[in-house]
């Protein structure tokens, strides 16, 4: 079980109040990144504190780190580590017609659920070229798609070849990670479907209403003996290290008494963490400093004391199907990475190759109530890479699916839970020992980006102090 260590992540800066808020600031990010960075060896030895805090957290990272970032508003960053977004409720894939032509065309993916997009009519497998009346353009996307972040329009071309614009409204929107579950029956199976869009716990409110929500679901699939699962990750970025442990659990019969994963971090905190972890918890446990185990419940704590416990139900498959996308990163590939060997590598990815992240990072803002009014940043630096019980965590390159599938392979998209869906389909047959060809995308598409773009929080591990499994020792 996890009862974690008093220690303070978050604010661990020199006093810079010197007049130049840049040079402060700055202070604040460098004293944290030779600390906590992964990279720490290589920072380099002299920097340029004049630089804007954006500019000079870019000048530290190491040149293979694809994923450390950083915000001018930690309010902001923490609500979309939660799902909380300021948006109008759909996300969106951006393909270009071909290698020869400009254009860039996006596509529906799925409609959030009470969303100004649902209320607009908007659905999974509608097209649009333009955006507030501008055509998309490989060089100008990612400018039109930021604005998307605010009221816009979209031309949208209906499945049925209809045109139609849509104006659309942005609202703060808190997005389940549950978007559907269901089950189906092929002769002696009972197969349980869940599309999972990303890890997290509640939107920020403590309640850990998505885990226990996931929990119900997954205590449907074994009241109504489900006996096969299948996993819809295509669209799952990553997020909670704690909502990655929690559906692991349930997709298999592993306990507390089971290691879910290994943490290998710099030299510097590295060894500070193994002390604290001693201290806390004596020698005898010295070893756990940096493992996760699995939990037999979910927690919810108030003030640091445990107020809520709900078992975990366990579904305990021999088997996994997980449909992937090139959008498959981080928290997601650690859940797959993490049940292979208790699934005897018995997991069946269905789709495209994952993005390759086994690395997670933690989340830094000043603490100070003072010091906020002039650092209002918050970043996200990568601090750990994580390896599952056997010590494997060399896929930097991603998970090659066993069957390759594109969900456009057909030119459109029916809707998700749909069983002629092509990747859910594909699962389905393979599930049935009906023998499955590869379904590449069309030639003319090419992936360039999606509405993950725009929220980098979800596309990490992220290890929160109020809910790391990093600092605990094994009941």
């Amino acid at each position: 079980m996890a009862t974690a260590w008093a220690v303070t992540f978050l604010s661990c800066n020199k006093d810079s109040d010197n007049g130049n808020n840049n040079q402060a600031v700055n202070d604040w990010i460098l004293d944290n990144m030779s600390l906590y960075y992964l990279w720490e060896k290589h920072l380099p030895a002299r920097t340029d504190k004049s630089l804007s805090p954006d500019a000079y957290f870019e000048s530290l990272l190491y040149k293979d780190d694809r994923f450390s970032w950083i915000q001018d508003n930690y309010i902001e960053l923490i609500n979309l580590l939660a799902g909380v977004v300021k948006e109008a409720g759909y996300d969106y894939g951006l393909r270009r017609m071909s290698n020869s032509e400009t254009d860039v065309i996006g596509y529906i993916t799925y409609v959030k659920p009470g969303s100004p997009a649902q209320q607009a009519g908007l659905q999974r497998g509608d097209l649009f070229r333009t955006v507030n009346g501008q055509q998309l353009t490989i060089h100008n996307y990612g400018t039109l798609t930021d604005e998307m972040g605010a009221n816009h329009t979209l031309r949208l071309i209906k499945q049925d070849g209809e045109s139609i614009e849509k104006t659309l409204t942005v609202v703060e929107y808190k997005e389940n990670p549950i978007l559907l579950d269901t089950i189906y029956t092929r002769e002696d199976k009972k197969i349980g479907y869940l599309v999972y869009n990303f890890f997290a716990s509640d939107n920020n409110d403590g309640t850990m209403r998505y885990d226990k929500q996931l929990n119900e679901v997954f205590g449907r699939f074994i009241e109504e003996g489900v006996n096969e699962l299948i996993l819809d990750l295509r669209y799952n970025s990553g997020g909670s290290l704690l909502s990655s442990i929690t559906l692991a659990g349930m997709i298999s019969n592993c306990t507390s008494q089971d290691l879910f994963s290994i943490e290998q971090f710099n030299d510097i905190w590295s060894p500070y963490l193994r002390e604290a972890y001693i201290e806390e918890y004596g020698k005898a446990h010295a070893d756990d400093y940096n493992k996760d185990y699995f939990m037999d419940s979910i927690t919810r704590k108030n003030n640091g004391k445990k107020v809520e416990e709900v078992p975990i139900r366990h579904l305990g498959v021999e088997r996994l199907y997980v449909l992937t996308s090139y959008r498959t990163a981080s928290a997601s590939e650690l859940l797959i990475n993490a049940l292979n060997p208790y699934l005897n590598n018995n997991i069946i990815l269905i789709g495209d190759v994952t993005v390759g992240k086994n690395v997670g990072s933690l989340t830094f803002y000043e603490e100070n109530a003072v010091k906020q009014q002039t650092n209002k940043w918050g970043m996200q630096p990568i601090v750990v890479k994580i390896a599952n019980k056997d010590g494997y965590s060399d896929y930097g390159q991603g998970f090659t699916p066993d069957v390759e599938v594109d969900e456009l392979a057909e030119g459109s998209l029916k809707p998700l839970g749909d069983t002629e869906e092509l990747m859910l389909k594909t699962a389905l047959d393979h599930i049935a020992g009906a023998i499955i060809p590869t379904r590449k995308s069309l030639e003319r598409w090419k992936n360039i980006g999606s509405s993950a773009d725009r929220v980098k929080a979800r596309g990490n591990i992220i290890i929160r102090q109020e809910e790391t499994l990093l600092y605990k020792k094994k009941e």
